[in-house]
Parts: C-alpha cells; sequence; structure tokens
C-alpha cells in the first residue's frame, strides 16, 4: 500500500470502522448471517484495519500511543464482560458495593453515567444553560407551594380584621421508565478493529439526547413525560417585521409583571427563525443593531431546536402549520433522572441470530413547578406560569422536516 499521512491513515480507520459496522447492520435487519462476500470483504476489512493501526501507531507521539493503548484496554475489558460465560450479565453503571466487579467502572471503560450523556454538539438538543439535570433521585421528592399571598387591610380604630388563608399544595414528579436496546453481531464484539465502546455510547447518548429534546421543546400533549410547551396555546405573536424588538421585549415584561427575574429568561425557536432576526434592525431606519447580535436575542439567551414547531400526529412526531417562538424560565422546570442506570447484556436472547443484545433501563420525570405559583389557574387545569408560546408570522419562512 501506499504510504499514507497519519491524517489520510485515520480518515481510512473511519471508513474502515462505518463500512464494518454497515455490514453488520446490514445483516441483521434482514435478519441473516453474512453471505460469503460479505464475509470475504469482512476479513479484508479487518486485515487492513490492522495494517492502518499499526501505522497510525508508528506515526504517533508518546502521549498518543498511551491513549491508544488506553482505549484499546477499555474495549478489551468490554468484551471480556460481553462474553463472560456466554451467560446473561447485568452490569450497573456505577459499583453496587466496594469490590465490586460486575461494573463499568470496574472494567476500566468510560462511565455511562447521565451527566456524561448531555453535550451540546447537536443542532436541536442543546439544553438550556439554566436548566439544572439532577440524577440518581431515590424515592420521589415534593415540593411545597405556598399557593396564594395574604393582603394588609385598613381598617378602624377597633375594627376586626378579617381572617386570611395562606393555602399550600403539594407537587410530585411522575417517574416514566426510560429505555432501548441495541443489537450488536457478535462479530463486531470479536472484531478487536471494531470500537465498541464508542459505538455503545454513541447510541445511547443520541437516543438520550433526542428523547430530552423532543420531550422538553415540542408542543406535543405526550400520554408520558412532556415539557412545558406541550398543548400550549399561543399567547400572542411576534411579526418578523420592524416590531419584531419590540414585541419580543414585551413578550418578556409580561412575565416580569408575575414576578419573574428577567435575567433568567430564556427563548427557543428554530435556525430560520434565527436567520430572520439576526437581519432585522431593532428599529427602522435606525442603526441600533439587530435583534439577534452577539449571540443574544433582544439581549436574552436562546436555544436554537425544530423540536420547537412540532406536534403529535397520532403516534407521529410532525411539523406544525406555524413556526412558534418559546419564552420560558427553566429553572422552574425540574428535570430528573431516578434510581440506577442499568445496562444489560444479553448474549442469550438472540443468540440464533449471533448477536447480543445491549439494554439500557432508567426512569426520568419532568415536571413543571410554576403551575401553582401566583395562585395558578384552577379553572384552566392549573398551566405553566413560566412558560409561553408565541406564534410567528412574516419573513420569509418554511417550515421544515423533523
Amino acid at each position: 500500500m501506499k504510504q499514507m499521512t497519519k491524517s489520510e491513515l485515520q480518515v481510512r480507520n473511519r471508513e474502515i470502522q462505518d463500512r464494518m459496522a454497515e455490514l453488520n447492520d446490514k445483516a441483521y435487519e434482514e435478519k441473516r448471517e453474512f453471505t460469503a462476500e460479505e464475509k470475504a470483504e469482512w476479513g479484508k476489512l479487518s486485515q487492513e484495519a490492522d495494517w492502518v493501526r499499526e501505522q497510525i501507531k508508528n506515526l504517533s507521539t508518546d502521549s498518543e500511543l498511551a491513549k491508544i493503548r488506553e482505549n484499546e484496554d477499555k474495549n478489551a475489558k468490554l468484551r471480556e464482560l460481553l462474553k463472560d460465560n456466554g451467560q446473561k450479565r447485568e452490569i450497573l453503571l456505577w459499583p453496587a458495593t466496594e469490590g465490586s466487579t460486575s461494573n463499568i467502572t470496574a472494567s476500566g471503560a468510560i462511565n455511562l453515567s447521565i451527566k456524561e450523556l448531555i453535550p451540546t454538539l447537536h443542532e436541536g438538543l442543546d439544553l438550556p444553560s439554566t436548566l439544572k439535570v439532577v440524577t440518581g433521585v431515590v424515592g420521589n421528592e415534593i415540593w411545597p407551594v405556598n399557593t396564594d399571598d395574604v393582603e394588609m387591610e385598613e381598617v378602624g380604630e377597633v375594627e376586626a380584621l378579617n381572617d386570611q388563608v395562606v393555602n399550600f399544595a403539594n407537587i410530585t414528579p411522575a417517574q416514566k421508565r426510560v429505555g432501548l436496546k441495541v443489537p450488536v453481531s457478535n462479530m463486531a464484539i470479536d472484531n478487536a478493529a471494531f470500537d465498541l465502546m464508542a459505538f455503545v455510547q454513541t447510541k445511547f447518548t443520541l437516543a438520550l439526547r433526542k428523547y430530552l429534546a423532543k420531550k422538553i421543546y415540542s408542543q406535543a400533549n405526550w400520554s408520558g413525560n412532556k415539557g412545558p410547551f406541550a398543548n400550549l396555546s399561543p399567547k400572542g405573536t411576534i411579526n418578523l417585521n420592524n416590531n419584531a424588538y419590540k414585541s419580543i421585549l414585551k413578550a418578556v415584561a409580561e412575565f416580569s409583571d408575575k414576578g419573574f427575574y428577567e435575567g433568567n429568561v430564556v427563548l427557543i425557536m428554530d435556525r430560520a427563525t434565527e436567520a430572520e432576526l439576526k437581519a432585522t434592525p431593532k428599529i427602522a431606519g435606525a442603526a441600533g443593531g439587530f435583534v439577534i447580535e452577539n449571540g443574544l436575542c433582544a439581549g436574552y439567551p436562546y436555544v436554537l431546536t425544530h423540536y420547537i414547531n412540532t406536534t403529535l400526529n397520532g403516534n407521529k412526531l410532525v411539523a406544525t402549520a406555524t413556526k412558534s417562538i418559546g419564552i420560558g424560565y427553566f429553572e422552574w422546570f425540574a428535570l430528573q433522572q431516578h434510581g440506577e442506570v442499568r445496562f444489560v447484556i444479553d448474549p442469550i436472547t438472540l443468540a440464533d441470530k449471533n448477536v447480543t443484545r445491549l439494554v439500557l433501563n432508567t426512569a426520568w420525570s419532568m415536571t413543571d413547578l410554576s403551575i401553582y405559583i401566583n395562585g395558578g389557574d384552577k379553572e384552566a387545569g392549573y398551566p405553566t406560569q413560566a412558560f409561553a408560546l408565541y406564534t410567528v408570522e412574516g419573513g420569509d419562512i418554511s417550515s421544515s422536516d423533523i
């Protein structure tokens, strides 16, 4: 083979792994073994992968070599856990007892802790900076809420004061089981060139981030966990014209009138709306800048996600007929992961297909803590008070695919 640079070798290594994963997925989806041609291709790819890795090592610095060896060791240990006696295994992501060896930590592999599963890398999956994620919650928490206030009275010198009642309510989170399973070919497990740990983490991480983003931002009235914008009716309209800046400021001011601290507000919109507001002047005919500039919208932080423009049609998530901007105070939204995160390795169920299933199980809850404040609205079923939805009109905006 021709001499390749380290960058070219790394690119080729990724291409090989992608092709091997593609072969695995195709065979699994079609519920069959590899064909003779696929087995031959797999063998050639495996040999080339060995050669490519050796070349990369030859061109690597001492620190890079140490990192490569560390990753190889972690993947080898995870493969040993996967193949251990061919029995079903349940591996906790954290040790259950001191000295326990049936866990990812003891294997030397990277922890699949929930805090590591929410990076901000892909469009539409970022979480607001003011949203706090609590993990490992045991049992149900209870938030006591004062639902009303008392008022000062002016009375006569010897007149009795009226009794005033201070009412309280409790908010408890509703846990919903959340999980997924990923089938992996045993040939992939046996192949040293296949970065199994990265494969598992990538699949599980992306699935969790998509789950949280869809639930938190969508207008869909989910039957389980649901976000603060679920089934909300728009409070008004924000036109993408010369009045856009004023309209956004007035929308935020409505929350300030309720006592919410203006500095904690976060706006939610899609990229098309962002593009319009980046080109929309704050004040017509004046050099006052644009509605979105320096990473802020009308001076407030914002998150980009197309999920704000989605709802449910049956069980399918679809685009709404109109665009929306969400406004909210995410410190009033409790996002919690409950109990253990269990990673189960099942080499038995699909043994006839030479497939091992990797199963993740845990529980999440999403709780709006603002429904009772300022007296709440019992007649309306206690809707959210810390979040609002506004319809977007004007500009060159069209619906996007989900």
